[in-house]
């Protein structure tokens, strides 16, 4: 079973923001942690059953961003 942290922390991740960071700076004030703390947190959660149940389609949408592979400038490759 999930706290009231760990569920509020995945509603977090579950929301949309118009601005990059925007995630960030609501988990540092909301939570008081860094973004890096904040999403080794979120990862070790949506590997729950807990959390499939809580929010199935947040942690859904959570592991297919964590498997994609980012793309990198081909001209970073140089």
């Amino acid at each position: 079973m999930l706290s009231d942290h760990q569920k509020a922390m995945l509603d977090l991740a579950g929301e949309k923001f118009k601005h990059s960071g925007s995630l960030d700076t609501a988990a540092m004030e909301r939570f008081g942690m860094s973004p890096t703390r904040y999403w080794q947190e979120i990862n070790q959660l949506i590997s729950t059953e807990a959390a499939v149940a809580y929010s199935p389609s947040t942690v859904a949408r959570l592991f297919a961003r964590r498997r994609k592979p980012e793309r990198t400038s081909s001209r970073l490759l140089r």
